[in-house]
């Protein structure tokens, strides 16, 4: 019984097209609600991005009725990555290309080695923007035990990670005290 509902599962999920099998671009891990109480919230990578972003969550802590300040009370870390996607394939350059005509041959039938690779120079293709991901880990004052997690995951265009970043904590901050997973209204 087991086993067939297993397979039933596992044919049900080939069956879905791929983009409802793409991961969701927010998840909240809540093992709890966000306790009461004194938040630091910690980067992981100092840049200003992240401590733009770390603004943002420490008002939306505060406005939650939460003290916050850099040291003392639960750890909250954030991490922030930006990272650059890079449309097409595999780039052109260092690969071999035949000759046009025939291959010409060496005393023994076999065709003669290449004495160089031959580089196509057309140019790459652009970037295709930029993905911003969020985690929010935070770790209880008592025992450091890891209580909440959020993921969070976005494209960027045009610089505007800022922005986007915005929108990211307000979705996560929507309602944090439960686990959820779901999509962001990512701007474009």
């Amino acid at each position: 019984m087991r086993m067939s509902i297993a397979v039933g599962a596992l044919l049900l999920g080939l069956a879905l097209p791929a983009a409802a099998q793409k991961p969701p671009s927010l998840e909240i891990q809540a093992k709890a609600p966000l306790p009461k109480g004194k938040y630091a919230v910690d980067l992981d990578t100092d840049s200003a991005l992240s401590r733009e972003l770390r603004r943002m969550v420490m008002e939306k802590l505060a406005a939650r009725g939460n003290q916050v300040g850099f040291s003392g009370g639960h750890v909250m870390k954030l991490q922030a990555d930006l990272t650059q996607n890079f449309a097409g394939g595999r780039t052109p350059e260092s690969v071999l290309t035949p000759p046009s005509g025939p291959a010409p041959q060496r005393g023994d039938g076999r065709p003669p080695l290449p004495e160089r690779p031959i580089r196509d120079l057309a140019p790459k293709a652009p970037p295709a923007g930029e993905t911003l991901r969020i985690t929010l880990t935070l770790r209880t004052a008592t025992s450091g035990a890891v209580a909440w997690v959020a993921y969070a995951t976005c494209p960027v265009r045009d610089g505007r990670a800022e922005e986007v970043g915005r929108v990211m904590i307000d979705a996560i901050f929507a309602n944090p005290d439960r686990s959820r997973r779901g999509e962001i209204n990512c701007p474009l």
